[in-house]
């Protein structure tokens, strides 16, 4: 195994975590909001604090120094979601996943919150998520909430210099986020982490422009996904009144401008902490009108990796974190994965550390192809998700808690923090991550112990060439179909449907078709199936 590339992914995931532990403290406050959380009006290192959590009635917690956010707990999500062989488990993260961290999640941003809920409901697949509230709405959500979560596409992905993770990450956004900028932000520090991991050294200003100028080949790599092309993109230009390539190119126009704007700030100053600050005024970080907007996050979290590059990391984020005002969680999280590829381990306490390294070293293994084991996730086409965040804990006939989705899980101690109708109690799962889960007051609901599917890996995406001599392109009538030979990892949904069309659309071989991808892959499989077919079926009848 690749040592430095182990040790590279371990620091990035440690730093990641780190800046998100010690920016959630000052996230979006002021100086007396500061002081009021920690007795202090300056950071230096992760303290121990006051946060309230529950909304308006909910409770005031006092979280120990190291506690992560969302930032963190969704990007152990998103890790969990990558099987052994690099493949990204797309349906258990939005099916599973997001519904699950709704009862457990710290610091979450509202779209990512609205865009989990919609997921609750059974007609809503990741690429149809088009979720519409008072004050959020799906295409207008261009924050944070993806940027900051997709840096293990990057650490698992097998083919850094071709950038093989870039649809992944336009995928994993697309979950959550509907705005173009929530996609072009995440691929701004998607780039910007596969190049320091490349190159042990943060990206230039002239690197960065260059990675921004690479939008451009968004919309192609969109329109090379079935599902985008041609069930998300029709919706969503229809929805926006915008057209894709249109609104990318207006993107990358913008975000090469504000990066000019950063960078013509900073050169009026030689610190590097002024320069960050002069950089996150011209970004207009600390307005509302850009403050967590993902390309300028992105920008930021670059530039303050820059502007540091001679110094500590731990200098570069108290720079950050005393930056009242702005996202100081999403910009040291995204700034930690980039510097952790070249530094050194953090010295601070950070809450999980030991299954972060897991995690990374288990997705490092991945995209060097060395043999690990995947998240065991209950079966999709069976699961039934908690339908308010107070249902996710529950207790099997033993006594024994679980998580729904996740897995057995133990209280960590009897401290337990109520209102009228719900709790919080700290709980650790039994892969090594704690949680301070919300339940209803009372007993917790009993149900037979859950039972999860098998872990096996994912059938790659990779097209695979397909033989004319075999039984099932052999359009001869004489000849018998075998469908037991025939199989899901013998061929892509795309060769799949090109020969069943081919075929006539031969009513036994589409059934049988349409339920081994119900079986093996779930329903979103299914719907991308049944829309090529459907589709090719009413265009011949209209030439007949």
């Amino acid at each position: 195994m690749n040592l430095l590339k182990d040790k590279q992914t371990i620091n990035s995931a440690l730093w990641a975590a780190a800046g998100d532990a010690i920016g959630w403290i000052s996230e979006l406050t002021d100086e007396q909001g500061l002081k009021r959380r920690t007795g202090d009006s300056y950071l230096v290192h992760p303290v121990g604090w006051n946060r309230k959590i529950g909304g308006y009635s909910g409770v005031t917690v006092r979280l120990p120094a190291g506690t992560y956010s969302d930032d963190t707990q969704l990007r152990l999500a998103v890790s969990r979601a990558i099987r052994d062989n690099g493949e990204f488990d797309i349906e258990s993260f939005a099916k599973v996943e997001l519904p699950v961290w709704l009862s457990y999640a710290l610091g979450a941003g509202r779209a990512t919150k609205w865009a989990a809920n919609n997921l609750l409901r059974k007609d809503t697949t990741w690429f149809s998520n088009f979720y519409k509230t008072d004050g959020t709405e799906y295409i207008n959500a261009g924050g944070n909430g993806t940027a900051m979560r997709i840096q293990p596409h990057v650490w698992s992905c097998k083919d850094l210099p071709g950038k093989t993770y870039t649809i992944p990450v336009i995928k994993d956004s697309l979950v959550t986020h509907g705005h173009l900028l929530a996609v072009c932000g995440a691929v701004i520090h998607a780039d910007a982490l596969q190049y320091a991991l490349l190159n042990s050294q943060p990206v230039n200003i002239s690197t960065l422009g260059r990675i921004i100028d690479d939008l451009s080949s968004l919309p192609e790599k969109i329109n090379s996904v079935y599902e985008l092309k041609n069930l998300w993109l029709p919706n969503w230009e229809a929805i926006s009144n915008k057209k894709l390539a249109e609104e990318v190119e207006r993107i990358r126009i913008e975000t090469k401008e504000f990066l000019s704007k950063a960078v013509e700030a900073a050169n009026k100053f030689s610190e590097p902490s002024e320069q960050f600050s002069a950089s996150i005024k011209a970004l207009e970080c600390d307005k509302d009108s850009r403050r967590g907007a993902a390309t300028n996050t992105a920008i930021a979290s670059s530039l303050l990796c820059f502007y540091f590059k001679g110094l500590t990391p731990y200098e570069a984020m108290i720079t950050c974190v005393n930056q009242l005002g702005t996202d100081t969680d999403s910009i040291g999280s995204m700034a930690g994965a980039i510097m952790g590829c070249y530094n050194e381990m953090p010295r601070w306490d950070i809450q999980d550390s030991q299954y972060i390294i897991d995690e990374a070293i288990r997705l490092n293994k991945g995209s060097q192809g060395i043999p690990s084991s995947s998240f065991i996730y209950p079966n999709i086409n069976k699961w039934v998700p908690p339908q308010t965040q107070s249902d996710s804990l529950v207790r099997d006939n033993a006594g024994e808690y679980y998580v729904l989705g996740l897995g057995k899980a133990q209280a960590l101690n009897e401290e337990v923090w109520k209102t009228k109708t719900a709790s919080w109690q700290w709980m650790k799962l039994e892969f090594g991550q704690t949680i301070l889960i919300k339940s209803k007051v009372g007993d917790i609901k009993a149900i037979d112990t859950p039972v999860l599917r098998n872990s096996e890996p994912m059938r790659t995406t990779e097209p695979v060439m397909v033989n004319k001599s075999s039984k099932f392109y052999d359009n001869d009538p004489q000849r018998k179909f075998d469908y037991e030979d025939t199989k899901l990892s013998d061929l892509n949904i795309d060769e799949i449907t090109t020969l069943l069309i081919k075929d006539g659309f031969n009513e036994q071989k589409v059934g049988h078709f349409l339920i081994e991808l119900a079986d093996k892959k779930g329903i979103e499989a299914c719907i991308a199936f049944a829309a090529i077919i459907g589709k090719a079926f009413v265009t011949r009848k209209k030439k007949q």
